[in-house]
């Protein structure tokens, strides 16, 4: 693999090696050819950076991208009038090269600045047809200003370049420069190979730039190298945005998306190993706790004949109220697992979750459900809530299956619920009457049945409550 790389690497240095030899030999044939076939191929390359921006514009979030693709939109426009417009292509007669040196000065000012800007667009939501339309008419006022002569000279013949020239170089190197530190600043924005072939790109253009300074004739020597960095620049720019956009475009187009998904997934992770740390303090604590007070509930049970009633009974109610919370604490955490769904046989789960109670309870049908062990705490919620606080002595369960879920049925005999708070008992701390516990039994129960289904309840005839749980069933035909 990593040899492979190496020669892919070596063969593509080679490559280009070649096609600047190649167009050096050009260049001394038809210097004009040259500059034609380099001009082109960066118009190319810059409207490929547009068209891969603008059709991704509805789904994109790298706003840098679509920025830039937008500028050098207009920026392709003005170079091509440069290429038609060069001193040998006689389409604008009546012209010298001071018309391509002005079109070359006002597409470099426009690709430094955007470069500058684009940065600054990172994290924003950009108008697209806001920006457009800025560039369209700046691109414009440019253009009239250059073919009406109110653009500053940039080349006279027999002199060479003119002090704006020059100065107009440095400064769009400057900006580039800056344009460079910007980026530098949100690297981690990019991918790292693109935010490396942007930066480059850039430091190459800032020698193309500054190649420009010296020539005094436009067929010139530092006007070859200058349009050689230039070409490997827009190569440069070619490999960062067009091959990557187009080979691997979640590192480009979906950066955001996958660097999202990346957080999600870590984020997950991170809160299962909370919830798993959280379960295990619980079972420590609830361990503990209980052994405390099984010494505790022993102690008073030996300190029966010494102590006074009204002692004892607050004793042994503070033990049954740890008691109690300690098993809402269990429920509580079956209702943070994120273990996923079993096939549970309901009538078997109700079968062993009766067996801790000291009452009558009737089991009738049967069902298989999608739950988790969780229900097992539901169901025990639910029997001993009727005999503690209702003071049932009797329970009737019964499961049918319909449609498309298993109808599991609690019915007692007991008091029943009073109907002003009907619609409050699977309220988070809601608590009625004097055995009253932590408020959180019911809650915790329909938060859990909620994975898999509903829980409701209804009036028992002729006393009572009956709670309705429906489930998600496991159909047994075959």
């Amino acid at each position: 693999m990593g040899s492979r790389y190496l020669c892919e690497r070596y063969s593509e240095t080679l490559l280009v090696l070649l096609i600047l030899a190649c167009l050096y030999f050009v260049s001394l044939k038809s210097y004009l050819l040259f500059h034609s076939i380099v001009e082109v191929a960066s118009v190319v390359v810059i409207s490929a950076v547009f068209l891969i921006a603008w059709n991704s514009r509805n789904y994109i979030k790298n706003s840098y991208l679509l920025f830039l693709g937008i500028s050098f939109l207009f920026v392709a426009g003005i170079d091509f009038l440069h290429i038609i417009s060069y001193k040998g292509m006689c389409i604008f007669l009546g012209y010298d090269a001071n018309l391509p040196t002005q079109l070359w000065i006002a597409a470099r000012y426009m690709q430094s600045i955007s470069l500058l800007i684009a940065p600054f667009m990172l994290g924003r939501a950009l108008n697209v047809h806001k920006v457009f339309s800025i560039y369209f008419v700046v691109t414009s006022l440019l253009l009239t200003s250059i073919f009406t002569g109110y653009f500053p000279d940039c080349f006279i013949e027999g002199s060479g370049l003119t002090q704006f020239k020059i100065v107009s170089e440095y400064i769009i190197s400057l900006f580039l420069l800056a344009s460079l530190f910007m980026l530098h600043r949100h690297k981690a924005e990019f991918n790292y190979n693109v935010y490396r072939l942007l930066s480059v790109a850039i430091i190459f253009t800032i020698f193309s730039e500054l190649s420009f300074t010296f020539y005094i004739d436009v067929y010139g020597f530092s006007n070859l190298i200058g349009h050689y960095f230039k070409l490997l620049s827009f190569y440069l720019v070619y490999k960062a945005i067009v091959v990557t956009g187009l080979m691997s475009p979640y590192d480009l187009l979906y950066r955001e998306l996958k660097m999202k998904e990346y957080d999600l997934v870590k984020e997950k992770e991170s809160q299962e190993s909370l919830l798993e740390t959280l379960g295990l303090v619980n079972k420590i604590i609830r361990h503990d706790i209980l052994n405390d007070l099984n010494i505790i509930y022993l102690s008073v049970d030996n300190l029966k004949e010494r102590m006074e009633e009204r002692e004892l009974d607050m004793s042994q109610k503070a033990v049954e109220h740890s008691l109690n919370l300690i098993k809402e604490m269990k429920e509580f955490e079956s209702l943070t697992s994120l273990k996923g769904l079993s096939t549970l046989n309901l009538r078997q789960l109700i079968l062993e979750a009766a067996q801790e109670f000291p009452v009558t309870i009737n089991v009738v049908g049967n069902c298989s459900v999608k739950a988790d062990t969780g229900l097992h705490s539901v169901v025990s919620n639910i029997i001993q809530n009727a005999i503690v606080h209702g003071k049932a002595d009797r329970i009737n369960i019964t499961m049918q299956e319909k449609d498309n879920f298993c109808e599991l049925r609690i019915a007692d005999n007991g008091s029943g619920i009073p109907d002003r708070i009907k619609g409050r008992v699977f309220e988070e701390g809601f608590k009625y009457g004097e055995s009253a516990n932590t408020g959180l039994g019911l809650y915790i129960a329909r938060k859990i049945v909620e994975r898999y289904g509903e829980i409701t309840l209804e009036d028992n005839v002729p006393s009572g409550v009956i709670f309705i749980l429906k489930l998600n069933h496991v159909s047994t035909s075959k």
